[in-house]
């Protein structure tokens, strides 16, 4: 049977509608002016608008990028990273996690308490680097990965939904021989895939985008993340900006310089953001339902 809505349901989800579509075009427009920016030739690029257009696209800009070598090694740091921090900090995590979700365990308040205590106080920038030097972990992967590879909220959000599972199961699989460690990865780790793909998704989104621990931590040119790249990019970006201020745009067209400053900061920026959009729709049905059903639990 059709339910027939009001006047006043139909005005407030047409309102509904009309917000989320502005709401969304606020989201879209700034992606979509950057790749048109990317793509646009100096005599276009410069113009002062909106950019939602391009008569003479080039690709030179991403030339410019990927003919340097330099982005093709970032991507490699920047995806060994966070496949490796990822995979660290869930299955860690998670470890944590189950045996603070047991009720029996000894001490277990006290646990929990010291835990949420690493929310509000740390040891702050300085101690934390020089503990990293004297591990001599700077100038390696691992100074990008092991600081920053347990976090108090993602234990409390697993612990949380551990422990809104049914402890008949455990009992049941118990009587068939099976042993705390059987259960966690053949139990627990395949029941909880909602919880477990949104901390995956919050890790690779905060390893893909961290940098200034890489630019703290790592010296060595070599071992470069894409996020410290961009950052390089767009330091040099404003200071040939500059330059080519002093220059005459028919000047930089015939000199074959057909990009400019700001089609190669947006370029690069679609470069280092796309991958990360692309993981995106995978794993975002599990997400609300990994937060909800993590944080209800107390």
């Amino acid at each position: 049977m059709k339910i027939r809505k009001s006047t006043g349901e139909r005005v407030f989800d047409s309102f509904n509608v009309i917000i989320l579509f502005l709401f969304c075009l606020t989201i879209l427009y700034p992606f979509v002016q950057q790749i048109m920016l990317s793509i646009s030739p100096p005599s276009e690029a410069r113009l002062i608008g909106l950019h939602l257009y391009v008569k003479n696209p080039t690709l030179d800009a991403y030339k410019r990028i990927f003919f340097s070598g330099v982005i093709f090694e970032a991507y490699y740091w920047t995806i060994l990273r966070t496949i490796i921090g990822t995979i660290l900090t869930v299955l860690v995590s998670a470890m944590i996690s189950y045996p603070l979700s047991k009720r029996y365990l000894w001490g277990r308040k006290l646990w929990m308490w010291l835990v949420v205590f690493t929310m509000f106080f740390s040891g702050g920038l300085v101690p934390t680097y020089l503990l990293v030097r004297s591990l001599h972990l700077t100038n390696t992967i691992w100074s990008l990965v092991l600081p920053g590879m347990l976090s108090a909220f993602n234990i409390i959000i697993i612990r949380n939904y551990f422990s809104s599972l049914p402890e008949e199961l455990e009992e049941s699989a118990r009587m068939d021989g099976a042993n705390d460690i059987f259960i966690f990865f053949r139990i627990i780790m395949p029941l909880s895939t909602p919880v477990i793909a949104t901390i995956t998704l919050w890790t690779m989104v905060w390893h893909w985008n961290s940098w200034f621990d890489a630019m703290i931590y790592i010296t060595n040119d070599k071992i470069k993340v894409l996020q410290v790249v961009l950052r390089q990019t767009l330091n040099d970006a404003s200071q040939m900006s500059g330059m080519n201020e002093l220059l005459a745009l028919n000047e930089i067209e015939m000199a074959g310089q057909l990009y400019t400053p700001e089609s190669v900061k947006s370029a690069i920026l679609i470069v280092v953001v796309l991958p990360i959009l692309c993981v995106y729709p995978f794993l975002q049905k599990y997400f609300v339902k990994g937060i909800m059903i993590g944080a209800v639990k107390g």
